[in-house]
């Protein structure tokens, strides 16, 4: 069984800064069916997001709780399960040094640990820079979803334009 390490912002949903409020949840074009394709295909999911709008006290944890509760809610409306969503609540100009801001793995590990899975049975998807080191770190394959606001300083395995293009690629490759 395949795990897909999924990033929030910019990947499931839109980005908009520092987004905490439900009435600015918005899915990607294209994210909740291409979801729907990697459940069909037998794949589970983990959320791995860095959540530095705790530290810059834009929000609180209890409000980001608020939040994930309602994309929870709303994927399973549309039979999505995210299995656990982990977040980072530091930024590296305010909170002391830590090991779960991405892309560092301490996220990722405790996931694998939790769940059973090795680096080989993930797949890491996400918007940024930060997300395919996490991928790569971990040894895993990653896929970059094209939105501009990675700077590129790494290289994916793939790129795709959505979570559906995701898929297919994976798919054309074998991978799942």
């Amino acid at each position: 069984m395949k795990f897909i390490i999924l990033d929030r912002d910019g990947t499931i949903i839109e980005d908009r800064g520092y987004v905490h409020k439900i009435e600015d949840l918005k899915f990607l074009p294209n994210a909740i069916s291409g979801l729907k394709k990697f459940r069909n295909a037998g794949c589970r999911f983990i959320i791995v997001t860095n959540q530095a709008g705790i530290a810059r006290n834009i929000f609180t944890s209890d409000q980001l709780d608020i939040f994930q509760d309602e994309l929870l809610k709303q994927l399973a409306a549309e039979g999505i399960n995210i299995d656990k969503i982990y977040h980072c609540p530091h930024h590296p100009d305010i909170s002391d040094p830590c090991r779960c801001r991405k892309p560092k793995t301490k996220l990722i590990e405790e996931a694998a640990g939790r769940y059973g899975f090795s680096a080989e049975e993930c797949i890491v998807i996400g918007d940024k820079d930060s997300d395919i080191e996490l991928g790569l770190n971990f040894g895993s394959k990653t896929i970059l979803i094209k939105n501009g606001r990675c700077e590129n300083l790494v290289r994916p395995h793939f790129k795709a334009r959505d979570l559906n293009h995701a898929f297919e690629l994976l798919k054309k490759a074998d991978l799942i």
